[in-house]
């Protein structure tokens, strides 16, 4: 009789955070298999956002935001110098557009320092020598902020993971899981339905993290978070602007707002909004766009409109409800729910490609434990 193979741990979902997981763990000689419904590796939230690297100044001191976000910037630097994946640190502003504004902004830059992120505080007459065609009040400067070739990224994950013998299973449904005695007994589907069986379940499925929490039926589903899907529009620039870092407006409790950012050729976009749909949805609604230009033009008012042209449409898998203030990142193992082996990440939206190596080291470590 053949014997049954015991995977170390099988992730469910390859976006840049299950592949950062799968790397950490792999790497230290655990097998591991990745499950992916899409045909590509980082086809949902990771494909489909800013490509910023944050700096982490808009989150509580001590979240797992603030700690992940601080930490994931660095190693994220550090690997795309070391696997040449293309991303510039080009620096973002947070600006005040009106004199009322500096005591929410003075409010922000005192948040980040608390927290340990690198910024300095910028002048009216500084910034407005910087930005002439801006109307600004003040701002902030954060260095450590740029941008990121997210494809390349999670290329290069994919490759470590497969040097550590990892599996990638593209095409790949998760269906069900059982914990049976000391392991968990996985249901897929590929075309075929199969099983295998893992010493550990990790679920990294962003914007489908409650549909499949839902599926691992020895969890009490007390523990499964709403997802609230935030469908973000944006929009690219085509005429001359004045740009050379990240444009960020005073961010509200609910989202960053809608920022000017690059690709790394270049090409100037905006976005997003925010708005809340209740299935998925990528389709651009131009209807929108009045919105964008009223957003831009109170920093930028010689925008021209007819620049604006329909870019991309990206979902954000969110844990709080529209109103509410943000909602720091939910990453809950068996001290919290239970389930021995079991790590249930939910709500991994921004700042997530930025923290996504530094929770891939998180998670490993708590499976170390």
């Amino acid at each position: 009789m053949q014997e049954k193979i015991i995977f170390d741990a099988v992730i469910i979902g390859a976006g840049v955070v299950g592949l950062s997981i799968a790397k950490f763990y792999s790497e230290i000689g655990k097998s591991v298999v990745l499950l992916e419904k899409e045909s590509r590796s980082g086809e949902g939230v990771s494909s489909r956002n800013s490509g910023v690297i944050h700096a982490g100044m808009y989150y509580p001191t001590g979240s797992l935001k603030s700690t992940l976000c601080i930490e994931g910037n660095r190693l994220l630097y550090d690997y795309a110098k070391v696997k040449n994946i293309s991303c510039k640190k080009i620096g973002k502003y947070i600006i005040a557009s009106k004199e009322d504004e500096l005591e929410k902004l003075n409010k922000l830059y005192n948040q980040g320092l608390s927290s340990g992120v690198s910024l300095e505080m910028i002048t009216k007459e500084k910034i407005q020598n910087l930005y002439p065609d801006l109307v600004l009040a003040g701002a902030i400067y954060s260095p450590e902020s740029g941008i990121i070739d997210v494809p390349e990224l999670v290329t290069a994950l994919e490759g470590d993971i497969q040097h550590n013998k990892g599996v990638i299973s593209l095409n790949t449904s998760f269906i069900s899981a059982t914990k049976s005695q000391n392991n968990f007994k996985i249901t897929c589907n590929d075309g075929n339905e199969f099983e295998i069986n893992s010493k550990i379940l990790i679920n990294s499925s962003g914007l489908n993290s409650e549909i499949n929490t839902r599926k691992i039926f020895s969890l009490d589903n007390k523990y499964n978070l709403p997802i609230n899907l935030a469908k973000g529009h944006y929009f690219k620039y085509s005429g001359k602007h004045p740009f050379n870092n990240l444009i960020y407006p005073l961010s509200n409790e609910f989202s960053q707002g809608i920022h000017a950012g690059f690709d790394l050729s270049g090409q100037l976009r905006f976005g997003p909004d925010i708005n809340w749909i209740s299935n998925l949805d990528f389709s651009f609604d131009e209807s929108v766009k009045d919105n964008f230009i009223d957003s831009i033009q109170q920093y930028w008012p010689d925008m021209n409109p007819d620049k604006l042209q329909p870019d991309y449409v990206g979902i954000r898998p969110k844990i709080q409800n529209p109103n509410e203030k943000m909602r720091d990142f939910s990453i809950l193992d068996s001290k919290i729910h239970g389930v021995e082996g079991l790590i249930n990440l939910q709500g991994i939206e921004s700042p997530g490609v930025t923290s996504s190596l530094a929770i891939g080291k998180f998670v490993a470590k708590l499976l170390q434990k």
